[in-house]
């Protein structure tokens, strides 16, 4: 016996249409992007082209913000759950120093490794091997602001038990003496001709352009130990946007792991495989001040 239109042939019929309906529709709607704001202080064009590349592959509208560190931190105690940015990402140790005291949702002191060194014109007569040839031997120059600092903060460090004893004191003020006896002024002769101490990212975006011939070295004698500089990647206590910016982030630790393109473009190196590199925390008791 057939039931025509009865209630539950009828409840069938309209739940299988908006089943149908219901599908028709998810698939004619595309992806809503989701909204993500960045605080930085230090990206080029290029590199905020890439980070929105980044960011538009996974439906993601982000938003770059150029703060300095210490703007970032008066933002960040005025509102700490809502300073008008989502993610954090600073470069270097002195900028880092702003952040200190301040707490976070997820916070990466490390993200991203810089090395320093030395970056020379292929010379027979030059042969730098470690920093210390430039406090004894050779004139050098700063190619940039960071790699000096940088540099005194290791050798304090690896120095640290001068206090303790006198003869590795003298040492230590010998070699530091000596650095700022060696130190050029630098400008556009020593660009081209002097050791200059600088950054990876100085030595790829600035120093090879303007000379090819340029090498670079960690200077440091052993193989894969270098002295670095760091980036650091932040989310803010709180972020209504944390599960977005948790995936950003998992996107660019990909992007540093994976992708050369990537670190060029930001100056990196490789995830460091030596196990005795000092700590960010470290480092920045011995930056000076």
């Amino acid at each position: 016996m057939k039931l025509k239109n009865s209630p539950v042939r009828n409840l069938v019929f309209l739940y299988l249409l908006l089943l149908f309906t219901g599908c028709a529709i998810d698939e004619a709607e595309p992806q809503k992007e989701k909204q993500l704001t960045l605080a930085q202080n230090f990206m080029t064009a290029s590199q905020k082209k890439v980070m929105l590349k980044i960011a538009k592959r996974h439906h993601i509208d982000l938003t770059i913000l150029e703060l300095s560190p210490l703007a970032i931190r008066k933002a960040i105690k005025k509102h700490p759950w809502e300073p008008g940015f989502d993610l954090i990402m600073l470069d270097g140790l002195a900028a880092q120093k702003s952040l200190a005291g301040l707490s976070f949702q997820y916070h990466n002191p490390a993200f991203a490794t810089i090395p320093i060194g030395v970056s020379y014109v292929p010379d027979s007569v030059v042969k730098v091997s470690h920093f210390k040839d430039l406090s004894q031997q050779y004139l050098w120059s700063a190619a940039d602001d960071k790699a000096l600092p940088i540099l005194k903060a290791n050798l304090a460090y690896v120095y640290r038990s001068r206090e303790k004893n006198k003869q590795l004191n003298q040492v230590y003020k010998d070699l530091m003496r000596g650095f700022k006896d060696h130190q050029l002024t630098f400008d556009n002769y020593h660009l081209l001709n002097t050791l200059l101490i600088c950054r990876y990212d100085t030595y790829i975006h600035v120093l090879k352009k303007a000379d090819k011939r340029r090498q670079f070295t960690f200077a440091l004698d052993k193989k894969n130990r270098f002295y670095a500089d760091y980036m650091s990647l932040s989310i803010i206590e709180q972020s209504p946007q944390y599960i977005t910016a948790k995936k950003f982030v998992h996107y660019l630790d990909y992007m540093r792991d994976h992708k050369a393109a990537f670190r060029n473009t930001f100056g990196l190196s490789q995830k460091p495989q030596v196990t005795r590199q000092p700590t960010v925390q470290t480092l920045l008791k011995y930056l000076e001040k």
